[in-house]
Parts: C-alpha cells; structure tokens; sequence
C-alpha cells in the first residue's frame, strides 16, 4: 500500500472514531416558556422558577407566578406572544390550543414538548419527574416525586376505614352548575371514596334549575371556587340546597380549583382532605400533616 493512502484511511478512521466517543452535551434549556398550571407549579416547586419566561393565564399558584409575561390561556395560546419571548423550550399540557397554533409552533421549529400522557392524578409523579429530566435536575424530580408518597399512603390509610359511600355533589362556587360524568372532578371523587350524585345523569359541567336542586339530597357539597371572591357567593348559592343533609350536617366544602384539579404536586394532598371530607371520622396517618397550601391566595402572603 503506497504511503499517502495509508495515511489517509488512517486520518478518515482517527476522525470517524473521534465523532463515535464524543459525548455532545445535554439539552439544558435556560428559558422556559409554559403552557399549563400543574407546569408552572411543578417547576417552583423544584426551584427552578428563574428559568421561566412565559406562562399562560392558568399558571396561578403559586401567586407570584402571575407576574411572569402571559402567553394567553392554555388552550387560545399566542403564537406571537411565545415566540417573542424565545424560549429554549416550550412545555404545555395535554389540552394546549387551539389546533392551528400548535401546528403553527411546530413549523416555526419551536422547541415545543406536550405532556400528552402524564395529565391525570396516577401519573403526576411522571410528570415531575419528565419536567425535572428536561431540566437536567434529576435528583430532584426525584426527591419531589417520593414525598408525594405520604400522600398517597394517607389517602390509602383512610379508604382502609371508609364505610358506606357518601352521596356527594359538585358545584361551581358562583352557579348552579353541576360536575357530571366525564370531568376531572368526578374521577377524583371516586378514588376518594365518594359518589358522585349527578355521574348518572349528567355529563361534563351542566348547569341545573333551582327546581332540580330541590330533588338532590348529597351527604357532602363540594364547592369549586378560584379565589375569595368566588368563595363569598357560597351562601347565597347553598340556599338552593338548605334542605339537603350537606348543609343540615354542615358538611360543605370548599376547594381551590387549582389545588384539587392541577394534577401537579399538590394534588395527592388534595385528595387526604377530599377523602376526609367524605369520612371525617377517619383518622389520618400518626404524623400526617397537610404540608402544601391550598390557594394562590395563601402563597401570596
């Protein structure tokens, strides 16, 4: 073999192996743009909040979330509100819209990452723990993820002592309008041991006539407020339901949409409380104590 040919499938064999063992360096995005509450939250809650650069307006707890430059609303995002903000990445829920400004983002090459499967309450530690992969702060995704287990250990704790199923009724703080079949809602109320009185006739939020009101008669009410204001309108909507054995027994309650529904990391804490509503003789694990808070409005204090 001549020498200049030696030579040079030695050079082509040096420069092949040189681009087998590089290690390129890991996607470590900077600025962050979301599309979804349980998002934002879970990266405050890993600290990692100096990243963000965008949100949508569903991002509100925690409070100071609010402040971040708003991209509009989940599912009526802005494509020209996100891209001015060139973000690393963009990650949104499953429910992000509409259609055409996805498509749109997608063929701007926008660095877009939907968390299509991880949007229900068996899967928020995959969630955290997806968000913290992206991040490259996988210890503590992981960290995050194990001390949701208390929760989920506690709402075990007093299933194990529930009895017979309360009837119970979700409304909207500031209408009668009820949750049916085929809601967020719904689902949560039965894995915390209850039984949703309109899940047999009613499907999605519907709203219902005073007159209808009447014939219900839930053990528990289960009101869904978004801050103060909705929670001041309960008594004047309650009246509806004076008769019922809710409101004879006092066994209305109120919860922050935020809190129950996010599917972010507050949410196994949500249903202790949610189930101990339902049996309130139950007692919770020695030690259990609810650790995150419930509104926007308190992490703002």
């Amino acid at each position: 073999m001549k020498p200049f040919v030696f030579f040079l499938i030695l050079f082509v064999t040096l420069l092949a192996n040189s681009y087998v063992h590089a290690s390129p360096q890991p996607f470590n995005p900077q600025k962050i743009v979301v599309a979804g509450g349980s998002i934002t939250e879970v990266i405050y809650a890993l600290g990692e909040q100096q990243r963000i650069v965008g949100v949508d307006s569903s991002s509100i707890f925690p409070a100071v979330a609010t402040t971040q430059p708003q991209i509009g609303y989940v599912r009526k995002i802005s494509v020209e509100g996100i891209l001015s903000l060139n973000p690393d990445i963009i990650l949104a829920e499953a429910d992000i819209g509409p259609k055409k400004v996805v498509e749109q983002l997608k063929r701007t090459a926008a660095n877009l990452v939907i968390l299509h499967e991880n949007d229900s309450f068996w899967r928020i530690e995959n969630k955290i723990e997806q968000i913290a992969s992206l991040l490259q702060v996988q210890s503590k995704g992981a960290e995050l993820a194990q001390a949701l287990k208390v929760d989920r250990d506690a709402l075990t704790h007093i299933l194990e002592q529930a009895t017979t199923k309360p009837k119970v009724l979700v409304i909207r703080s500031n209408q009668l309008m009820v949750a049916g079949a085929d809601t967020t809602v719904n689902e949560l109320v039965s894995i915390a041991g209850g039984k949703n009185v309109m899940a047999s006739s009613v499907t999605n939020w519907q709203t219902i006539s005073s007159e209808a009101a009447l014939v219900l008669n839930p053990d528990v009410i289960i009101t869904m407020s978004i801050g103060v204001h909705d929670q001041q309108s309960n008594s004047e909507l309650l009246n509806a339901f004076k008769f019922s054995n809710a409101v004879k027994n006092k066994r209305v309650h109120n919860f922050d949409v935020a809190y129950l529904l996010s599917m972010g990391p507050r949410t196994p804490q949500a249903l202790v409380e949610l189930a101990h509503a339902f049996y309130p003789q139950a007692q919770l694990p020695d030690g259990y104590q609810y650790r995150f808070l419930k509104s926007a409005a308190n992490s703002a204090k």
